[in-house]
């Protein structure tokens, strides 16, 4: 991914963590940069994963769904 890109990814994600924070969007980061700095050093892939992730979460909100039963909150054990 160029690097355009990749800060338009960055720069949506940390838009969608400010303005979903009361609805728990900040978990969903946390647990995605689990072994990283933060989302700056997550790959590519990762990167793209969390952003799909948060999207998936604005539709949760809208559908009256748990982010739980939509399967995005994952064991880090697992």
């Amino acid at each position: 991914m160029d690097d355009i890109t990749r800060q338009s990814h960055v720069r949506v994600i940390k838009s969608l963590v400010r303005a979903y924070r009361q609805f728990g969007f900040q978990l969903l980061v946390d647990q995605a940069t689990v072994g990283v700095a933060g989302i700056d050093d997550l790959s590519d892939d990762d990167l793209i994963a969390l952003h799909r992730d948060l999207e998936r979460g604005r539709e949760c909100l809208a559908d009256g769904i748990t982010f739980d039963e939509a399967g995005l909150i994952r064991s880090r054990y697992a």
